[in-house]
């Protein structure tokens, strides 16, 4: 700390070594020094001049107005010899919003990253089952249910590749009448939900987006979530049907510094469903 001569009270003296610096997302972080008399500091009206989301413009005029979206996140106080205080305060803020209003474009400069992951999903969001008629496809969905089961057909060839039949519980059906289960996709599935296999890896991929700027997210760009949505920036450029869906959205407040973070997922082949989702 300097050396101060001449301090009175009732005054704020700020100190030399006031610093600011900009990090990749667009926030702004910086620290400044004060000193006051105890006696000063006693009183509540000038402890309260250092509260949170104080400008530091405030609490030093001299400084340039630009940083006046710089305001106080926390304080560190320290009692000196001579009966001086020293108030340390860590600021935080930015200079721009993160995003137009309503709107989830523009805005400060944001950081980006692309992750793939493998998750398990149900033969019924398989691509080849969907392409399977209707029929199969309720016929294989009660043997994914466990309503009824895949087995030998006693009454057909036991040489032939479709020798099989639906299994209830108690009762052989399907005997009588054509099996529904006819194509080889079909016949492929209904082999191995018998093994009991019921699922499949299918990757997942996501573009997440993080950001700093001066402004919380709105209702308007909250309600965007869970819709078909085009990613900001260089997001990978997508073949045949597939489409992206803002799918996560979260938020944290350094004093008046908001971090925001979304994330869009990258749909399966045909897209996502336009009837849910636009």
């Amino acid at each position: 700390m300097s050396t101060l001569h001449g301090i009175v009270n009732n005054q704020i003296y700020a100190q030399p070594g006031f610093s600011a610096s900009r990090d990749d997302k667009g926030g702004w972080r910086g620290s400044a020094e004060f000193v006051v008399t105890a006696a000063t500091w006693s009183q509540s009206y000038w402890r309260a001049q250092f509260s949170n989301g104080t400008s530091i413009t405030t609490l030093d005029p001299t400084l340039d107005p630009f940083f006046s979206f710089l305001t106080v996140e926390s304080q560190t106080v320290t009692r000196n010899e001579g009966g001086l205080v020293t108030v340390v305060v860590e600021l935080t803020g930015s200079s721009e919003a993160q995003y137009n209003e309503g709107d989830l474009s523009e805005g400060s400069l944001p950081t980006y990253r692309l992750e793939g992951r493998i998750s398990e999903m149900s033969y019924a969001d398989h691509p080849k089952w969907k392409a399977l008629s209707e029929v199969e496809q309720i016929a294989l969905g009660k043997l994914l249910s466990g309503d009824y089961l895949w087995g030998p057909d006693p009454f057909s060839d036991p040489d032939s590749p479709t020798n099989a039949t639906y299994i209830q519980v108690g009762e052989i059906i399907n005997i009588l009448n054509p099996d529904p289960i006819t194509s080889a996709d079909a016949l492929e599935f209904a082999k191995r939900i018998s093994k009991g296999d019921t699922s499949y890896m299918v990757p997942t991929i996501t573009y997440t987006e993080s950001t700093q700027g001066s402004d919380p997210m709105t209702a308007a760009q909250l309600n965007k979530l869970g819709k078909i949505s085009t990613p900001r920036g260089n997001a990978p450029a997508v073949s045949g049907n597939r489409d992206w869906m803002l799918t996560s959205a979260s938020q944290e407040q350094r004093g008046e510094l908001y971090q925001t973070t979304i994330e869009w997922t990258l749909s399966e082949r045909e897209g996502w469903d336009t009837f849910l989702y636009e």
